[in-house]
């Protein structure tokens, strides 16, 4: 009985020192979940910091989760309590994700298609499509940027071998022409390119052919330039 007493009495009289010590330890050991806020976000590119942990995107970087390489779904917040981020992880690099403003509107999303090759569309905060690109093996193949309003900004689109481009185009926000660089026959090589002003006459017409020997392109035929009443300035050949 009498050391049964001792026992409790010595029990109790350690408990708050040794407490004190595993409270004291927790704090060094269980860290809080960083916390984002709009400073993240790149007013022309967005949320990027997840890229290097993106090896389709060329990223090579890893994600530790408890000095393990992170596996799985991850979830990260704002300060707010809105989600920035939730992505599914291998060997601690992402596989799939969704990135989010911090009103909760996505702002990209990314999936691989198959082992080569995948597909990304990044959003404004209003929710409009921004930029839809395919990648194949870290180098985007076919890529479209759009304005806020919806229309069709710039699209190009490369060759499987990416030494030259199957289409190159450029628009003005209201929807009309910039530039148009097109391939008009495939065992040539051989395009046609436009140029137009903003009200919509041509500004100059063209051909080019790839050439394979100086990997670029050159003219070839007559080049006219023309003014914006539509009359030719120049002719070259």
């Amino acid at each position: 009985m009498r050391k049964l007493c001792l026992f409790v009495i010595l029990t109790s009289f350690c408990l708050p020192v040794n407490f004190a010590q595993v409270s004291s330890q927790l704090k060094e050991q269980i860290k809080k979940p960083q916390l984002y806020d709009q400073s993240v976000i790149d007013d022309v590119y967005g949320i990027t910091l997840y890229e290097a942990l993106n090896p389709m995107l060329g990223g090579d970087s890893t994600r530790m989760c408890d000095g393990y390489a992170c596996n799985g779904w991850l979830t990260d917040k704002y300060k707010n309590g809105n989600i920035i981020h939730k992505g599914y992880y291998v060997d601690g690099q992402l596989k799939v994700y969704k990135n989010f403003y911090p009103n909760g509107t996505l702002e990209r999303e990314f999936k691989g298609l198959n082992t080569f090759s995948a597909l990304a569309k990044l959003f404004y905060s209003t929710g409009t499509l921004k930029s839809e690109i395919k990648y194949v093996e870290a180098t985007p193949m076919v890529w479209s940027d759009y304005y806020e309003n919806g229309q069709l900004e710039y699209f190009e689109e490369y060759h499987k071998s990416f030494d030259y481009h199957i289409a190159k185009k450029s628009f003005f926000k209201n929807g009309k022409p910039e530039s148009l660089l097109e391939m008009i026959n495939k065992k040539k090589l051989e395009y046609t390119q436009f140029e137009f002003y903003s009200a919509g006459s041509k500004k100059l017409e063209g051909s080019l052919i790839y050439d394979k020997k100086i990997y670029d392109y050159r003219k070839i035929g007559t080049w006219k330039f023309y003014s914006e009443t539509g009359d030719i300035k120049k002719e070259s050949f």
